[in-house]
């Protein structure tokens, strides 16, 4: 497959998976609502509507030749708020209301907002990466089945959505004469988005198994499979482009970057 085609590999990936429903056990209550702050942050945060992601993808798949990006961007979208509503569901049935805004989330969507393509999936990278230990220490220090199941759909996603945003940084790397500085850069921003959650969550991660070394080795760890796969795309396309169109199958969905790494 032609990596010009690779956004509508994604855009299909995202539409099988939004066919299948979450498969929750029983609709229960937990016992205790002491990770309830702090899930309502991060339901606020899958919330975005990603209008200045999808605009900036749509512009980067034009002038790359993916049409299909925008679109793959829009499932992805669509995808995370269908997380915020599972998790949102959940928070109401508990009688927890919802956030309507936290300092964390503004910060976030304020950085991201003037980025542009590049600089913005960057960003993303860092913020999926944090939320795989989260579902993993809330998965854990819930005794409700319901918001069990709902962490591990989530982790199962987060998995792909880490690929996706690896062959998108591939697609970046490819434009820019120092992709070197930009992976520097992207793990020292890791590393403060790391503090900054561990400040708003380490009660809900520590609950979960988390020590903050442990917490940060983690993010770390993914942070540089997802750039190693991102590096990973680049050597197949490249291997393509001197061989034959078909050979390319660098952004295919599929096993890669795990979200569940214990």
């Amino acid at each position: 497959m032609d990596k010009h085609f690779a956004g509508l590999l994604w855009r299909d990936h995202f539409r099988q998976s939004l066919a299948e429903p979450l498969q929750a056990p029983v609709r229960d209550r937990w016992s205790d609502n002491a990770l309830a702050g702090s899930l309502r942050q991060f339901q606020l945060g899958e919330c975005s509507e990603g209008r200045h992601l999808l605009e900036y993808a749509r512009c980067f798949g034009a002038r790359t030749g993916d049409a299909w990006l925008g679109e793959a961007m829009a499932l992805f979208i669509q995808e995370e708020n269908r997380h915020a509503h599972w998790l949102g569901e959940f928070l109401k049935a508990q009688g927890e209301p919802l956030l309507r805004k936290h300092w964390m989330d503004g910060l976030f969507r304020w950085i991201r907002k003037p980025m542009g393509f590049g600089l913005m999936v960057s960003v993303l990278v860092c913020a999926e990466i944090v939320a795989v230990p989260y579902y993993n220490a809330i998965r854990r220090g819930t005794d409700s089945l319901w918001l069990q199941a709902i962490c591990e759909r989530l982790l199962r996603d987060e998995a792909c959505h880490l690929r996706f945003q690896a062959a998108n940084l591939a697609r970046v790397w490819r434009g820019c004469r120092l992709p070197g500085i930009l992976r520097l850069l992207q793990a020292l921003f890791m590393g403060a988005t790391c503090a900054a959650v561990w400040w708003e969550h380490s009660k809900a991660l520590s609950r979960g198994g988390y020590s903050f070394v442990h917490f940060v080795s983690i993010c770390l760890g993914l942070l540089d499979d997802v750039q190693c796969e991102a590096a990973g795309f680049l050597a197949r396309d490249a291997a393509a482009t001197n061989s034959s169109p078909a050979a390319s199958v660098a952004h295919v969905p599929g096993s890669g970057t795990s979200a569940n790494p214990l």
